[in-house]
């Protein structure tokens, strides 16, 4: 794992690629490019996928916390949930980037898992375990989005006044 600042041309990505026009005043951001085992075919994912998960989980809700954000930490962590799962199943790279990017007015989360394949709604019976994420995403975020080279997802919440950065 290693672990980077979002630098000039990444913001310059996540603006683009984002439907706000700029990341006002970047607070905090996180870049984690995690290694993955690789899942037999239509086997079981790996067990490292749940702990990297908890993990990233952790991080947001820490990060959150730290600027006083903590009403957003369920919501965060759900997404979080949602899109670094989803890059560990569809993507096709042997190392996804996760990207956690809090400004003054919207907090950006990211994940680059290398699959050209853009993310999309997938219908799902009522008994499937599968098939429901970007509904959630979709639900919960503010906006969100696939860049047009479909290797990233991301989606954005809109931060509350009164935190450490207002």
């Amino acid at each position: 794992m290693s672990v980077t600042a979002l630098g000039p041309e990444i913001l310059e990505e996540l603006r683009t690629g984002c439907p706000t026009d700029a990341i006002p005043a970047i607070l905090d951001d996180l870049a984690l490019t995690i290694e993955r085992e690789s899942a037999p075919e239509g086997g079981e994912m790996p067990s490292s996928t749940a702990v990297w998960v908890g993990r990233l989980r952790r991080i947001g809700r820490a990060k959150l916390n730290a600027w006083g954000y903590s009403a957003l930490v369920d919501d965060a962590q759900l997404l979080i949930s949602e899109l670094v799962t989803n890059g560990f199943r569809h993507g096709t790279e042997r190392e996804i980037v996760f990207r956690l990017v809090i400004g003054r007015e919207v907090l950006v989360l990211e994940v680059d898992d290398g699959s050209p394949e853009r993310a999309q709604f997938r219908d799902a019976d009522l008994g499937a375990l599968n098939g429901r994420g970007l509904f959630i995403v979709a639900a919960l975020a503010r906006s969100w989005g696939v860049s047009s080279d479909g290797t990233r997802t991301w989606c954005t919440l809109q931060l509350p006044k009164g935190g450490n950065g207002q």
